[in-house]
């Protein structure tokens, strides 16, 4: 395999399928679905690979495990395939306490975001919220902590009477009535808590990055942004890292 090898790539999180096709680090195609039956994956794969021809594929779960991929994908296929697990050998150093229970995301997007210049914050804003911190090509540590639709469907679900509030909306400082005090209460105290480790991490590091990926990345962004936090947004840091991690494993 070389650097410009085209990968296959599957990121089963907590809600979504992804599936992509990287041409050296470059995105070809991309797929993106709610978690599906062993058949609809299947199917998400398959028709990934009629219109593109791979020489290799990278697995990573941190939802529902679907082996039966990766044995399709050897057996039917003929393709070497990496599977991300806590004996995977990495192009990076984990400083984790433990790796056996660090997710295979926060491992692929951190290496996607590897930045041999700058440490990094790389958010991940999705189902849950991890900050990781990678500098000098190590995994240093992180945080997790629920995402917006689990704070907003908690307060739900937990209390007798608070509605269920979506993102999307007026966002006040502080809320004039119970549907933007809900709004502003879960938004901004994310936003805040991002920003306190943007600034935790600028006290360790000179001019550190801060990347954010994760289905809720483009919404917190200009937010960030209104806070005078510029954060890059990386759609592609798992799949990236996916490649990333195969090519080590594989030259």
């Amino acid at each position: 395999m070389n650097s410009e090898s085209t990968i296959l790539t599957i990121d089963i999180g907590n809600t979504a399928l992804k599936v992509c096709v990287f041409e050296g680090e470059r995105l070809i195609q991309s797929s993106i679905g709610c978690i599906a039956e062993a058949a609809q994956a299947r199917e998400a794969v398959e028709a990934m690979l009629v219109f593109n021809s791979v020489d290799g594929a990278a697995y990573c779960c941190v939802g529902q495990e679907k082996r039966e991929l990766v044995e399709m994908l050897r057996t039917e296929y003929g393709l070497p395939v990496v599977t991300l697990d806590a004996e995977t050998p990495l192009p990076l150093e984990i400083c984790y306490d433990t790796r056996s229970t660090l997710g295979a995301d926060r491992i692929a997007a951190a290496v996607g975001c590897m930045d041999d210049t700058k440490a990094t914050l790389v958010v991940d804003a999705g189902t849950a919220v991890t900050s990781d911190v990678v500098a000098d090509r190590k995994f240093l540590f992180g945080n997790i902590s629920p995402g917006l639709k689990l704070r907003f469907r908690s307060l739900h679900d937990f209390t007798s009477r608070l509605p269920l509030v979506h993102p999307e909306g007026e966002l006040p400082e502080f809320g004039h009535d119970t549907v933007t005090a809900l709004r502003a209460g879960v938004v901004n105290g994310l936003l805040a808590e991002i920003a306190d480790d943007y600034r935790k991490v600028s006290e360790m590091f000179d001019n550190p990055r801060i990347v954010l990926t994760g289905g809720d990345a483009p919404f917190l962004a200009p937010l960030l942004a209104k806070r005078s936090i510029t954060a890059e947004l990386d759609a592609q840091s798992v799949g990236r890292g996916l490649v990333r991690i195969f090519n080590y494993n594989n030259n």
